[in-house]
């Protein structure tokens, strides 16, 4: 090759990079905790969840907690999952979709141990990381037995994530849990969230409030430190035993009303996904095994399969393989079932304005 031909590899201009999802996250919290306007944040615990929640417009997710431990390993919230575990999680989920998330590091560990995961989370394309001041063998929200770490070790692990961080619009968030923890309550909750703030903590998340006062109180004191509140709208707010009284569940104006931004949804849809699984197996199993109930109102294969996102990867088939064997293979389909690409042109049409952008011809 002479010195004056062109290397066209390697000769194209620089196209600029997309917004990390961490500054878009950084941003939008920004905003909308300076309006006094909430982010709704429901939990993903798996990949399709999450894409229904994209095509729905969620802005934020939450792909922590109990909801992705039952539903990737089929345990409890109890201190028997590892940290390796609940960060592949993040990845299959954060990997589907562009949806800014929030991971938590709730394993324990030591303050190396912190460090360590909160590098690995941050290449899982977490937007907000999340460290406890539970111990190892983290333990559900509103399951008995919660201990704490002391002050101190909670500081450093504050500051060492803050080292820790390459990205610097991820949001570190700390979670309390003294108000619920043995021997905690109330004051001891208020005590560290001002201690976590002075270390660096850049957002709260007050763990177990029980009232409108509870709710009331820790919204206005926590206010006065300038950093957005994340609250806990976990399942053990609202699935009670029936014999037992309600815990508060604020609506969306109240909490805003209250100062409270980012509004975590926790495992309401795990319970609601355990509960349909349970009567639907039932009547399965029991004579005469009639289902048909079940069918009623179900999305269809084409809806299905149009979440799932056939219709593009038809679309890239038609592209990059054989056209005439393509085209052959698809002229078999009976008519009546063709609803399942339904938005095969939309899908055409998305593809090729992405092989342009990428001179793809």
């Amino acid at each position: 090759m002479s010195k004056t031909q062109e290397v066209k590899t390697f000769d194209r201009a620089a196209r600029p990079e997309p917004v990390r999802r961490s500054s878009r996250l950084r941003s939008l919290v920004v905003q909308r905790y300076s309006e006094g306007k909430a982010i709704l944040t429901p939990t993903a615990h798996d990949c399709t969840t999450a894409k229904i929640f994209e095509q729905a417009g969620v802005e934020h997710i939450n792909v922590a907690g109990a909801a992705p431990t039952a539903i990737w390993t089929g345990e409890p919230e109890c201190g028997v999952v590892t940290t390796t575990e609940m960060i592949h999680v993040a990845h299959r989920i954060l990997g589907c979709t562009s949806i800014p998330g929030k991971v938590s590091i709730a394993q324990g560990g030591n303050t190396l141990a912190t460090i360590r995961a909160f590098r690995e989370y941050e290449r899982t394309g977490a937007a907000l990381i999340q460290i406890e001041d539970q111990p190892t063998g983290h333990f559900s929200g509103y399951i008995p037995g919660k201990e704490i770490i002391s002050l101190e070790d909670m500081v450093s692990k504050i500051k060492a994530v803050r080292y820790a961080r390459e990205d610097p619009d991820i949001i570190i968030a700390a979670r309390c849990d003294a108000k619920l923890a043995v021997g905690g309550g109330m004051d001891e909750l208020l005590k560290r969230c001002r201690v976590y703030v002075d270390a660096g903590a850049e957002s709260l998340m007050p763990h177990g409030m029980e009232s409108m006062d509870e709710w009331e109180l820790v919204g206005r004191e926590m206010r006065k430190l300038g950093v957005p509140l994340i609250a806990s709208l976990s399942a053990g707010l609202i699935f009670t035993p029936k014999d037992q009284p309600k815990r508060a569940m604020p609506t969306v104006p109240q909490l805003e009303d209250m100062g409270w931004t980012m509004l975590n949804y926790a495992n309401h849809l795990l319970h609601l996904h355990m509960t349909i699984t349970q009567r639907y197996i039932r009547d399965l199993m029991a004579a005469p095994h009639d289902i048909g109930r079940w069918l009623e109102d179900v999305m269809n294969n084409g809806e299905r399969m149009g979440i799932l996102g056939l219709p593009m990867w038809r679309a890239l088939e038609e592209t990059f393989e054989n056209p005439d064997k393509v085209s052959s293979r698809y002229k078999k389909t009976r008519e009546k079932d063709n609803y399942v690409y339904d938005t095969l042109d939309q899908a055409r049409e998305s593809l090729g304005e992405i092989l342009r952008a990428k001179g793809i011809s």
